[in-house]
């Protein structure tokens, strides 16, 4: 029963995730299937790359969780693989627990809010450069629709990691 119930919950956590990267991916593959794949490409990528290795408090914002509250990030994490509309789904029996128990969970997990906050400034990287491309390209509306799914795939989880790092900070200390 517990293992269906994770499979279930793990199958959905993917879909989110499958239909958020097919939907803001799209216009950049479309954008660099008319471009054609070429030294910018292969240059955007390895820019992109090397921007995975910056420090995560390079990027960091504020330490404190309050700040990310006011514009919105709880509403962003509605939406997102283990989210607050999935956790609430799978919540009712309470047999899968996602809290934060002791600090060495909080450590470990803190680890996995920085691969994923690289993640999505690798992505973030390039679909900016890829925008500006488009923009030299005088394709303004693939511009337009890389930078909408740029803030939705890349931005707002960026900030939400960052949301859940100072959320989990303030938890350790």
């Amino acid at each position: 029963m517990l293992t269906d119930k994770i499979l279930k919950k793990q199958f959905l956590n993917q879909l989110i995730n499958f239909l958020w990267t097919i939907l803001c991916f799209a216009p950049v593959i479309f954008f660099w299937l008319l471009a054609g794949p070429g030294t910018w490409f292969y240059g955007f990528l390895v820019a992109s790359f090397f921007s995975g290795f910056l420090s995560s408090r390079f990027f960091q914002l504020s330490n404190i969780p309050q700040y990310y509250e006011k514009p919105g990030v709880k509403w962003i994490r509605k939406f997102v693989q283990n989210g607050d509309l999935v956790n609430r789904l799978f919540k009712k029996d309470n047999t899968i627990d996602t809290t934060i128990k002791n600090k060495n969970y909080a450590e470990k997990y803190l680890k996995t809010v920085s691969m994923y906050e690289k993640y999505h400034v690798i992505c973030f990287v390039f679909f900016c450069l890829s925008g500006i491309f488009a923009i030299f390209k005088h394709k303004f509306v693939y511009f337009i629709l890389i930078m909408a799914g740029n803030i939705l795939y890349n931005l707002c989880p960026v900030i939400l990691q960052q949301y859940n790092r100072a959320r989990i900070l303030r938890l350790i200390k």
